[in-house]
């Protein structure tokens, strides 16, 4: 008699548990470990998670390069991250992303209660190549200065990289919708800040004049 395979644990139930162990410190490389063959999306959406929690001015900017990295891995069509050591080496504190996961995973537990695998063909292959590299372009949204600008791109990068862990193309679409909004947003305030400059630049030459 053929032995059932064990069932697939969910990604609550692994970010509880890498909550709960006892290192001071949380590790990208712990992270990668403990979702297997589900790393690539599993760790997107957990960067994500973290770098909207409450962080310092301009420290969200780190969380940008493993997700640009992930990003390009996902266009590229690979099943598992390959990032050099020093990012692997890269944590966050464990007190930290427990107290955070504490606010969080009720709507975790939520999203995987209401998703799954439907509309294929938002995850096809060549879905998960444009897919990782909006993500890339949002990762890079969110290490840019830019006022209120970061909490829009991690939320879709956390979406888009949830449906495809969940191949729930429901899920992916409401992604895309984020990542048009993000664009829209990107674009308003890149016009608001040239007709700034163009009125300073302006403003001096009267001066000038």
């Amino acid at each position: 008699m053929t032995a059932e395979p064990p069932p697939v644990q969910l990604f609550s139930e692994i970010l509880e548990e890498l909550a709960d162990r006892s290192d001071d410190r949380l590790t990208l490389a712990e992270m990668i470990e403990a979702f297997g063959d589900r790393a690539l999306s599993a760790v997107m959406v957990l960067i994500g998670l973290i770098s909207i929690l409450p962080w310092p001015p301009g420290s969200k900017a780190v969380f940008s390069v493993p997700l640009i990295i992930l990003g390009l891995e996902t266009a590229l069509q690979r099943q598992s991250p390959s990032l050099p050591g020093w990012i692997l080496r890269r944590s966050v504190s464990r007190r930290s992303f427990s107290a955070g996961l504490a606010h969080l995973i009720r709507g975790v537990r939520a999203l995987e209660r209401l998703s799954r695998p439907r509309w294929p063909a938002a995850t096809s292959s060549v879905m998960r190549s444009v897919i990782g590299l909006i993500c890339v372009a949002l990762a890079v949204m969110l290490a840019l200065p830019i006022p209120f600008g970061d909490l829009l791109p991690a939320i879709t990068i956390i979406v888009l990289a949830f449906g495809l862990m969940q191949r729930d193309g429901l899920v992916v679409g409401l992604g895309l919708l984020g990542a048009t909004a993000s664009g829209i947003y990107m674009a308003l305030v890149w016009s608001a800040v040239t007709s700034l400059f163009v009125a300073v630049v302006r403003w001096v030459q009267g001066l000038e004049g």
